[in-house]
């Protein structure tokens, strides 16, 4: 066992448990209460969102080695994936950006949470095909998407959400083999239940269920599996950056508050939070009074600031974390 967790019990724990309960609780709270999702969207855009924005560029560009690799992800993609956002915005309208967002982060929360599973899978040793597990992940968030479609929801975030028609029929032919998927996983692991990567895998398929089956709420649901990703993303970015410090891969402030401690991982959530704010608060302000001049004569430079950062970190996330680059 000791073996098996990324770093230790109370980290792995909190990762596996304490942020799927937080999660859990604040789209629970959504669900009971709509009111409740203003305000709490906003607490986790500020406190999560834009912070596990800030910490994929302590990944980015962590080393001079980093910066000098990863020079046109850090300059060059931004301005290209803003111009791109406008310009599909511009000519189809918010609808087709924001069901873009939609369905882009489905697959990047789910993609994300399959690469948490391999380092623990890696870490166990397990003696299992690869392909297995990586069905099961995706079996629950593939009916959980097909159940949304059914549902045809037409509002997303306050915008239009265009989303094809799936019958009822569908979603059950889909749940069925995933339902076998599930049990027969879970089976096999009876003697290793308490192993952490069968550990991960269920708070996986909790937090897919609970956000796209059993909260009918749309914006609740997808409150559930974002302060997930999120919260999870920070915890995992800080670990990662631990160990390239312990290597002495990172050096000066960040290399500082990357070193063993919980404090230090506090403090780095705090360095993030801090940073976030000071890029973030005047970007928005400025662009909300450029949108206020313009008066609607083009689409909303705020939203497709917001759109394009969200479509930069997925491109991103989904380069710099491969094993083999």
């Amino acid at each position: 066992m000791a073996r098996t967790w990324l770093k230790d019990p109370a980290f792995d724990l909190t990762l596996i448990f304490g942020v799927t309960l937080l999660a859990c609780a604040m789209g629970g709270a959504v669900a009971v209460q709509p009111a409740l999702f203003l305000p709490l969207l906003v607490f986790h855009s500020w406190c999560f969102s834009f912070d596990h924005v800030v910490a994929t560029f302590t990944k980015l560009a962590g080393t001079a080695d980093d910066r000098r690799r990863n020079r046109f992800l850090i300059w060059g993609l931004p301005p290209l994936m803003l111009a791109a956002t406008f310009a599909v915005g511009q000519s189809t309208g918010i609808g087709v950006l924001n069901t873009g967002y939609f369905w882009f982060q489905w697959f990047h929360t789910t993609r994300q949470s399959w690469g948490v599973a391999q380092h623990y899978r890696r870490a166990a040793a397990i003696d299992e095909p690869r392909w297995f597990t990586e069905l099961v992940m995706w079996s629950l968030p593939v009916v959980g998407l097909l159940h949304r479609c059914h549902q045809q929801p037409t509002r997303f975030l306050w915008m239009p959400l265009y989303l094809p028609r799936v019958s009822g029929a569908v979603v059950l032919i889909a749940a069925v083999p995933a339902c076998a998927a599930v049990a027969i996983f879970f089976w096999r692991r009876r003697r290793a239940l308490l192993v952490p990567h069968t550990l991960y895998v269920a708070s996986h398929l909790v937090v897919f269920a609970v956000s796209y089956l059993v909260i009918d709420d749309l914006q609740a649901g997808w409150l559930v599996v974002n302060v997930w990703h999120n919260v999870q993303y920070l915890a995992y970015v800080w670990m990662h950056n631990r160990t390239r410090a312990d290597r002495g891969e990172l050096s000066g402030f960040l290399g500082w508050l990357c070193r063993p401690g919980a404090k230090r991982g506090l403090l780095y959530f705090a360095a993030c939070l801090i940073l976030s704010a000071a890029i973030f608060a005047p970007l928005y302000a400025a662009s909300d009074r450029l949108d206020l001049w313009l008066d609607g004569r083009v689409i909303s430079v705020s939203l497709v600031i917001a759109l394009a950062v969200n479509f930069h970190h997925y491109v991103v996330d989904g380069l710099i974390w491969r094993q083999r680059r």
